[in-house]
């Protein structure tokens, strides 16, 4: 059980300073992240619901790139200062859907399937498309620089050593 001072100072630590709230459990030792949530919900500044943070997809492409050469999913998540299991879901969808899976889910995305409004002019539909391919066009360089890096990490991994598994007989 924690104290009211150690509550307050833990909820002022996250309520006055950028820190998420991973990164002052981190800081203070105590006390769990889920811990610091609920107490957060109880408290008036933070109106009663937490918001997702929008992590950027530079950040999302950073831990999976860690994970597929070889890093634990744990230290890839605390040197990026994310929670381990948004790591795992991340891998898990990038193994899934590749890089257009690490994609920030748009808040607004339940309306995509609306019709579009009959009104609206031709170029404002042109820039849209614009939009678009300019965001696939990075998506796919993105994917195309993490599959590089994953080529050089396999490049540079030994050969077996011994006899049988370079004439290709028997695996080790």
């Amino acid at each position: 059980m924690f104290s009211l001072e150690e509550r307050e100072r833990a909820m002022e630590l996250y309520f006055t300073t950028p820190m998420t709230t991973a990164q002052v459990v981190e800081h203070l030792g105590y006390p769990t992240r889920q811990c610091l949530e609920r107490w957060l919900a109880m408290d008036s500044r933070y109106a009663g619901h937490m918001a997702k943070p929008i992590i950027p997809l530079e950040t999302r492409r950073r831990a999976v790139e860690l994970v597929l050469v070889g890093m634990q999913q744990k230290q890839a998540a605390k040197q990026l200062g994310v929670s381990v299991g948004a790591v795992h879901g991340w891998v898990r969808a990038y193994r899934k859907g590749g890089m257009a899976a690490l994609q920030p889910k748009n808040r607004n995305s339940a309306q995509g399937n609306k019709p579009a409004d009959s009104r609206r002019r031709p170029s404002a539909a042109d820039d849209d498309d614009a939009e678009a391919l300019r965001r696939k066009v990075e998506e796919l360089e993105l994917e195309n620089a993490l599959m590089r890096e994953v080529a050089e990490v396999v490049k540079k991994t030994p050969a077996p050593t011994c006899g049988a598994c370079r004439t290709g007989r028997r695996p080790c």
